[in-house]
């Protein structure tokens, strides 16, 4: 157990807030508490974090939207999430109408599908978006990025018909696994479990036997290993629960992939089926992360700060010998720069062997030194923090791609 103690010790003198402040990446607002307010650095990962999750999202079909931030009281009272979450929204009044900050974004979603949807023939539609939510968490529950009042999902909703619910599953786990080893997580890292019926849950019991069999049979099929959590299924159906498993040991909840009968035939929105007759969709509620924010937290936590190097926002420094070397060294960012990494030529005065030891206690991935051997030889000198080789630029483009 020793080693596992020393992650722990090393996790807790590391943790995601600390890193906000020594890396200059972020800190929690004091002028809006719960609430995180980015520096340059820090919206790089988020940005770079948002990007790839989006781009993966296309490349499987998604098509992303933008929705309100603020909803009429009735749209929550309706849609059901007035009663659930009545304790933690915010409330804003006029003399017209009381609105409110949205806690989620599966009622606005759902009014677009109704509006981009009118027959089978378009399903599945996929939705997708960054969704800004809000939460009137406790201050007493606050904890820097893990648990915010305000907070971004990688939100998405797949509106289809029972008979394409296994391939939505299988596609969506294949995406999911993919950015999670993108994030540096094995499949042996992950856990997953079926969330089953509670009491406070809406629908029949014939409409959740038929739901939580349905994830269960669509588990299997893709081999994947499964434990059942009875009475912790959200109120609209069961779900599946994706756990990740960081450096210390620690396991943090991050994706979902919820199967809802009801919400639909709630809010009374269907397509028109082969048949001419109105049909309710199937709505499968999904987000790969989470919270980007509380995913970046975990991501710090698990790396203690030295992130991998397409997110890194201090990934690689250049460190010409001299100014004779300075052009050689932009060259080289230049070309680096293209693989949209975050590269900068170290100029200053101070010794190679400061500016190396700097970089690395800013966490960078990489130090490359260009001096007149580099120049001669058209090789690069590349340092991590453990070793030091040399390479030609094109096999580190090649290995960085």
């Amino acid at each position: 157990m020793p080693a596992l103690n020393d992650q722990r010790e090393a996790m807790m003198k590391n943790a995601h807030r600390k890193l906000g402040i020594e890396l200059s990446l972020f800190d929690m607002s004091p002028h809006a508490a719960g609430m995180v307010a980015w520096y340059p650095k820090g919206y790089y990962i988020f940005n770079r974090i948002e990007d790839y999750i989006r781009q993966q999202q296309q490349a499987f079909g998604y098509q992303e939207i933008k929705s309100p931030v603020v909803g009429k009281a009735e749209l929550w009272q309706l849609s059901g999430h007035f009663d659930k979450y009545r304790e933690e929204m915010f409330f804003l009044g006029n003399d017209a109408e009381a609105m409110a900050l949205k806690p989620m974004n599966c009622p606005f979603h759902i009014s677009v599908f109704e509006q981009l949807c009118p027959s089978y023939k378009s399903l599945p539609l996929r939705l997708s978006e960054f969704g800004m939510c809000h939460r009137n968490e406790p201050s007493g529950a606050l904890n820097g990025l893990l648990r915010l009042r305000q907070f971004h999902q990688d939100d998405g909703h797949i509106f289809c018909r029972e008979d394409q619910i296994q391939q939505e599953l299988s596609d969506f786990v294949e995406m999911l696994y993919r950015v999670y080893q993108k994030f540096g997580f094995a499949a042996s890292d992950i856990r997953v479990d079926i969330s089953l019926r509670g009491k406070n849950r809406a629908g029949s019991d014939e409409i959740w036997d038929r739901a939580e069999r349905i994830l269960q049979e669509g588990l299997a099929m893709l081999d994947i290993p499964f434990d059942l959590l009875p009475g912790e299924a959200a109120f609209y159906g069961p779900k599946v629960e994706f756990a990740l498993r960081d450096a210390p040991g620690r396991e943090w909840q991050c994706g979902t992939f919820q199967l809802d009968f009801v919400l639909a035939e709630r809010l009374d929105v269907g397509f028109i089926n082969e048949q001419g007759e109105r049909e309710h969709p199937v709505i499968l509620h999904r987000a790969v992360l989470g919270s980007l924010e509380r995913f970046i937290a975990i991501l710090l936590e698990h790396y203690q700060g030295k992130l991998p190097v397409w997110c890194n926002p201090d990934a690689i420094s250049i460190i010409p010998v001299s100014s004779q070397h300075e052009k050689r060294a932009n060259e080289v960012a230049e070309a680096l720069s293209a693989l949209s990494l975050a590269v900068s030529v170290d100029t200053s005065e101070n010794s190679m062997s400061y500016r190396v030891r700097h970089h690395f206690k800013r966490k960078g991935n990489l130090a490359i030194i260009i001096g007149d051997k580099e120049c001669e030889s058209g090789l690069l000198s590349v340092r991590d923090k453990k070793s030091q080789r040399q390479v030609s630029l094109a096999d580190l483009l090649g290995e960085l791609e």
